[in-house]
C-alpha cells in the first residue's frame, strides 16, 4: 500500500512546474503597461542588461545598462546617463508592480523572450 502511494506521489511530482526566485521569473518575460494620457512603459532583459522604455505622444525615455536583481530590487546602471535607476517591485503571477520614490507602476506579463 505505502508503495503504492510513494509511486503516485513521484509521478504526480514530475508534473509540477518548479518554483523559481522572483528575480529570475522577472528576467524571463517582458512586462508592459498603457497608461493616461497614452503613456506605454515597457520592461525586458537579457542576461546582463535590463530595458525600461517609457514613450506617450511627445516624448520618450529609454533608460538600459547593465542590470542586478535581487528577489525585490531592480537596479539599471544606465550607460547614456551614468545614472542609475533603483525600483523596489514584486510579482504577482501576471503582473509586476515597479515601486520608486512612493509611486507605484503596475506592469502585465507579455511573453518570454
Amino acid at each position: 500500500m505505502i508503495s503504492i502511494l510513494l509511486a503516485a506521489v513521484l509521478s504526480l511530482s514530475s508534473c509540477v512546474k518548479s518554483i523559481q526566485r522572483p528575480a529570475d521569473e522577472l528576467k524571463m518575460y517582458t512586462w508592459s503597461g498603457s497608461f493616461e494620457q497614452g503613456t506605454e512603459v515597457t520592461l525586458s532583459f537579457t542576461q546582463t542588461e535590463g530595458y525600461l522604455e517609457i514613450e506617450n505622444d511627445d516624448s520618450s525615455l529609454s533608460v538600459c545598462g547593465l542590470c542586478m536583481l535581487t528577489d525585490d530590487e531592480l537596479l539599471i546602471f544606465d550607460e547614456n546617463s551614468g545614472m542609475n535607476y533603483s525600483f523596489g517591485y514584486r510579482l504577482y503571477g501576471d503582473r509586476v508592480e515597479l515601486k520608486r520614490d512612493g509611486s507605484v507602476l503596475t506592469l502585465k506579463k507579455v511573453g518570454s523572450d
